[in-house]
C-alpha cells in the first residue's frame, strides 16, 4: 500500500474511534504511525487533542512543548495553559496571534471571565454570538448571562435581565436567577431555580444519566436555592438543602465550600465544634481556583469572626493579618474586627484611637462609614457625647441620612445644643430639595422640626414648618391640626381662618351626656369597654330605671336591733381585744417542727466534732420527740405486737 492510502485508513479509524470517544485507542494507533509519518503534524494534534478529552492536561502540554519546533500548536497550547490555571500566559499566548481564528475568540472570551476582567468578556462574548451562527448558540447565552450576573454583584446594574424562554436551557435559567438575586429579586430567583431544577432531571433522565450524575449536576442549583431561602429568612429549610448537598459528598468542591461556609453562618454561635469541621474544608488551595475574589474574600472573613466568636484572639490576629497583606482593600472589615477584640478585652480607648486613626486617614466616606458609627458607639459607651458628634460631623454627606440625622440631633440636645440642631435640620432640607424630587423625606424631616420648635416653645418657627408641611400635603387633617395648635399661641386670628377648614364633627348619634360624665383617666380601651354598643343597648328610660334600682339590704340571722353592733367587726380577729392565742404544741425550746423537714433550730456548734469530746455523754439513749413531723400524728408511743397466728 502507498502512504498516502495507508494515512487514508488510518484517519478514517480515527474518526471512527472518535464518534465513539475512544481516545485511548486513538493515542494507541497515533503513536504507532508517528514514527512511519513524521512530518504528518496531524497525527500529533490528534494525540494533543486525546489527551486533554481524557483531562491529561498536564502530558498534552508536555507533549505540545516536545514537538514545538515543528508546529506551534498555539491554539491547543493556550487552552492547556488556561485549563493548568494559568490564564494570564494563555492570553499573552493568544494576543500574539496576529489573525485569530473564532475559536480564539471564544477562548478568550472564557480567560477574561476567568481573570475577573467582566466588561472585556462582556464585549467578546456579544461580538462572538453576532457573527456565529451555529448550535451552540445557548451556551453562548448562558455565558453572557453569567457574565452580567458578575458585573452586577459589582454594582453594575446598566444591562437588562435576560428573558428566560421554554426553549432555554438549565444553565440558562440557573444564570439568569444569579443576576435575579444580586438585583434583589429573591423571591423570583426562587421560583427559577425550582425551574432549572426540574428541568435538569428533566433532560439529564432523557440522556439516561445515572442518579448519582444528576445529583452532580443539581448541586450548583441546590446550593444557589438554599442561599435563597437563607435570604428570605427561611433559615431552617435553607440549613436542610445545605445539609442534603454535604450529604451526596459531590465532587464540585466549590459548591460544597459554600455550602458549608453558609451553614457556619447559620449556626453562628452554636455547634461550634461542627462550624469549626466545616470551615476547616473550606482552606484548600484548590478553591483558589474554583471561586472568584469576592467569595474567596468572605470566606477568609468568615473565619476571622468565627475564631472572635469562639475568643481565639491570638489566631483572629493572625488571620486579620493575613487578609490585610492579602487583600488590601478589606481594611475597613479588618479594623472592625480588630476594634471589637480590643473591646472584648476591656481595652475601649485603644478600640476608639485605632477607629478614630483609620477614620481621619480615609477621605472616601464610604470606607469610613461603618467605623465612625462603631466608634461612635463606644463613644457613647463612655458618656463622652461631644467627641461623638464631631465623629458624625465628618462623615461629609452621609450626615445628611436620616439615621445620622436623627443620632446627632439626640445627641445635640443632649448637651443642650439646640441652635445646632435647628441648623442641621435646615442644611438637610435644603440638601434633600437639590437632590431629590421624592417629598417623603422633606416630609419626615419638617414634621420633627417642627415638634422640635414646640418642644422649645417657639410656635412662631413650628408654624412655619407647619405651613409647608400642608402645601405638600393638602389632605392630611393632623398636620391641619398641628398648625391651628400653634397659631393659637400668638396668632388666634389666623388659628380661626384655619380652622374653617377642619371637617365638620358628626354629632347626630353622639351621647354628649355620656362623654361628659367619663372619666378620661382610665384610659381609651377601659372607656370602649364601659360604653354600650347600639346594637345591644336598650331606650333611655329602661338604663335609667336599671340605674335607680337598689339592692335589698341583707340583715344576719341573730340580728337585735336594740343591741349596739360590736365596734372591732371590721378589725381581723388577732386585732381585737378579746382574741387569744392558741397555745403551740410543738416545743419551742427544741424548735423541732418549724421550717423544712429534719431542720432544727439548735446550733451548729453543738454537733462540731470537736465540741463532742468535751460535752458529757447523755446517761440515756436519744429518742425521736413526739412532737417530730412524722409522729405528730400517732397517739401512742410505741406500736403493738401483733399477735402470731395459731
Amino acid at each position: 500500500m502507498s502512504k498516502i492510502s495507508i494515512l487514508n485508513s488510518v484517519f478514517s479509524e480515527i474518526e471512527k474511534l472518535d464518534s465513539a470517544e475512544e481516545y485511548k485507542r486513538i493515542i494507541k494507533l497515533v503513536e504507532k504511525h508517528i514514527p512511519q509519518f513524521p512530518e504528518e503534524l496531524s497525527l500529533v494534534q490528534s494525540k494533543v487533542v486525546c489527551l486533554i478529552h481524557l483531562n491529561q492536561i498536564e502530558d498534552a502540554y508536555n507533549y505540545i512543548l516536545k514537538n514545538e519546533a515543528s508546529q506551534k500548536f498555539t491554539f491547543e497550547k493556550a487552552y492547556c495553559l488556561y485549563r493548568l490555571n494559568r490564564p494570564e500566559e494563555s492570553l499573552e499566548l493568544i494576543n500574539e496571534e496576529p489573525n485569530p481564528a473564532h475559536s480564539f475568540k471564544e477562548l478568550k472570551a472564557q480567560i477574561l471571565y476567568k481573570l475577573e476582567r467582566y466588561n472585556e468578556c462582556f464585549d467578546m462574548y456579544r461580538d462572538i454570538i453576532k457573527q456565529s451562527k451555529d448550535s451552540f448558540a445557548n451556551e453562548r447565552e448562558s455565558n453572557l448571562t453569567a457574565v452580567i450576573s458578575q458585573l452586577s454583584k459589582l454594582g453594575d446594574n446598566k444591562y437588562d435581565i435576560p428573558t428566560v424562554k421554554q426553549h432555554n436551557t438549565y444553565e440558562f435559567m440557573y444564570n439568569v436567577a444569579c443576576v435575579l438575586i444580586e438585583r434583589r429579586e429573591i423571591e423570583k430567583a426562587q421560583e427559577l431555580l425550582d425551574q432549572a431544577a426540574k428541568s435538569c432531571r428533566n433532560t439529564l433522565e432523557e440522556e439516561e444519566a445515572t442518579e448519582e450524575e444528576i445529583q452532580e449536576e443539581l448541586t450548583a442549583i441546590k446550593v444557589q436555592g438554599a442561599y435563597c431561602l437563607q435570604k428570605l429568612g427561611r433559615e431552617k429549610e435553607a440549613q436542610a438543602e445545605y445539609t442534603d448537598v454535604l450529604k451526596y459528598k459531590p465532587n464540585d468542591i466549590g459548591s460544597l465550600a459554600i455550602a458549608s461556609n453558609n451553614l457556619v453562618v447559620l449556626n453562628r454561635e452554636h455547634n461550634v465544634f461542627d462550624s469549626k469541621k466545616k470551615l476547616k474544608s473550606t482552606l484548600s488551595d484548590e478553591l483558589t481556583h474554583k471561586l472568584n475574589t469576592w467569595q474567596l474574600k468572605r470566606i477568609m472573613l468568615n473565619h476571622c469572626r468565627f475564631a472572635l466568636i469562639t475568643n481565639q484572639l491570638d489566631q483572629c490576629t493572625q488571620l486579620c493579618n493575613n487578609i490585610e497583606n492579602k487583600y488590601p482593600d478589606l481594611i475597613e472589615d479588618i479594623i472592625l474586627l480588630k476594634a471589637v477584640m480590643l473591646w472584648r478585652q476591656n481595652k475601649n480607648s485603644e478600640a476608639i484611637d485605632l477607629l478614630k486613626k483609620f477614620i481621619y486617614k480615609q477621605e472616601n466616606p464610604t470606607a469610613k462609614l461603618n467605623c465612625t458609627l462603631v466608634a461612635v458607639k463606644l463613644l457613647l459607651l463612655q458618656n463622652n457625647s461631644n467627641e461623638a458628634i464631631t465623629l458624625l460631623e465628618n462623615l461629609g454627606e452621609f450626615k445628611y441620612k436620616l439615621g445620622i440625622v436623627s443620632t446627632l440631633v439626640t445627641l445635640y440636645l443632649n448637651v443642650d445644643n439646640f441652635k445646632a440642631a435647628s441648623d442641621l435640620f435646615n442644611d438637610t432640607l435644603s440638601w434633600y430639595s437639590q437632590k431629590e424630587v421624592d417629598n417623603s423625606k422633606i416630609t419626615i424631616l419638617l414634621k420633627q422640626l417642627a415638634k422640635l420648635h414646640l418642644r422649645e416653645q417657639d410656635p412662631k418657627e413650628a408654624a412655619k414648618r407647619l405651613t409647608r408641611l400642608l402645601e405638600l400635603n393638602p389632605n392630611n387633617k393632623k398636620f391641619l391640626a398641628q398648625l391651628i395648635i400653634a397659631y393659637t399661641q400668638f396668632d388666634p386670628e389666623k388659628a380661626q381662618m384655619y380652622s374653617k377648614q377642619l371637617p365638620p364633627l358628626d354629632l347626630q348619634d353622639t351621647d354628649i351626656d355620656l362623654l361628659e360624665n367619663t372619666n378620661w383617666m382610665m384610659g381609651s380601651k377601659l372607656i370602649k369597654k364601659s360604653t354600650l354598643k347600639p346594637d345591644f343597648a336598650g331606650s333611655k328610660t329602661e338604663v335609667e330605671k336599671k340605674r335607680k334600682k337598689k339592692r335589698k339590704i341583707i340583715l344576719p340571722k341573730n340580728f337585735n336591733p336594740d343591741v349596739p353592733p360590736n365596734p372591732e367587726r371590721w378589725l381581723p380577729r388577732h386585732e381585737r381585744t378579746g382574741y387569744r392565742k392558741k397555745k403551740d404544741r410543738r416545743s419551742k425550746e427544741t424548735g423541732i417542727g418549724k421550717g423544712t423537714q429534719g431542720a432544727s433550730n439548735v446550733s451548729s456548734e453543738q454537733f462540731n466534732i470537736k465540741n463532742i469530746a468535751a460535752q458529757p455523754k447523755p446517761q440515756t439513749a436519744q429518742v425521736p420527740s413526739e412532737n417530730a413531723p412524722r409522729l405528730q400524728h400517732r397517739k401512742g408511743g410505741q406500736y403493738k405486737k401483733k399477735k402470731k397466728g395459731k
